[in-house]
């Protein structure tokens, strides 16, 4: 009974932090058809921030200077790397891939390699039908829900939200009726860049943070929405739950060494039998 309840209990923790980092991966190819492989950095550099920056002006100026920095960060790499080579996906892909990797190897030259923690917002364990785990863990639960209930409430209620739809459907008709894709389309990588950044505001107190996560990030994501469909924000929320379950069940009844290469297994399996994923289709708003 134990390991069940530690395998829905962990696996709703994990899948709520990637369902937050898979809709900003999702969106940002929703509406541009950006692959952007740099988007693990964003939530590498949001804990680094945090890390760096907590023992100076306590963990929550922390948390609000490393948000506010990754959405900048987001709008800058969208106008300095992405806009001008958004005509060749090619070229994009390398130059995300690049990103990402010069920011592994800029933390590891004026930092170090070895994995940090940063303090939690509550303190103490909870205890779950025999199964105890750190209050941490509430936060984060509350977190991920409320801001992916405001995501998909921005997108499609409010004026910015409701142009990113227009452009994801149909990107020339929605700049004949005067909205500016350009434009659009850096929010849509700022927005990514917050997800991701709330993901590791909220994760990163639980567990811990090294220079190397940003590629494992990354991969969890891609494998998501590739499960879900590209684009779709409802299938990345969905199968963040079916990958999240996955892993921890691999991890607790088979070896924890096989729960790292599920996402890639499922990234092979769902590209073979169904390309387009779980919810892909042409129109994902």
């Amino acid at each position: 009974m134990v390991p069940i309840v530690e395998v829905l209990i962990f696996g709703t923790i994990e899948a709520s932090v990637f369902g937050l980092l898979a809709m900003g991966f999702s969106l940002v190819y929703g509406v541009g058809g950006v692959l952007n492989l740099s988007h693990g950095l964003f939530y590498l550099l949001t804990g680094y921030i945090i890390f760096w920056s907590y023992k100076i002006i306590g963990i929550i100026g922390a948390v609000v200077l490393a948000l506010i920095l990754i959405i900048v960060v987001g709008g800058l790499s969208y106008l300095l790397l992405i806009k001008p080579l958004q005509e060749n996906h090619v070229a994009i892909l390398i130059i995300t891939f690049s990103l990402g990797f010069f920011i592994e190897q800029f933390i590891k030259v004026f930092g170090d390699a070895v994995p940090h923690t940063v303090p939690g917002y509550v303190e103490g364990k909870i205890t779950i039908l025999g199964v105890p785990f750190p209050s941490q863990f509430f936060i984060i639960l509350i977190g991920s829900f409320i801001i992916i209930v405001l995501t998909g409430l921005f997108i499609n209620k409010s004026k910015i939200g409701k142009s990113i739809r227009a452009i994801s459907q149909d990107r020339e008709a929605a700049m004949l009726m005067g909205i500016n894709a350009d434009r659009i389309l850096m929010y849509t990588v700022m927005i990514s860049a917050f997800l991701a950044g709330i993901a590791a505001v909220l994760y990163v107190p639980a567990s811990s943070i090294a220079p190397h996560m940003g590629w494992n990030v990354l991969t969890n994501s891609f494998a998501i929405v590739i499960f879900g469909g590209l684009g779709s924000l409802k299938g990345s929320v969905v199968s963040a739950f079916i990958l999240g379950y996955t892993r921890n069940f691999v991890n607790y009844f088979i070896d924890p060494a096989f729960s790292a290469i599920v996402p890639i297994v499922v990234i092979i399996l769902v590209l073979i039998i169904r390309p387009r994923g779980i919810f892909g289709k042409k129109e994902v708003y």
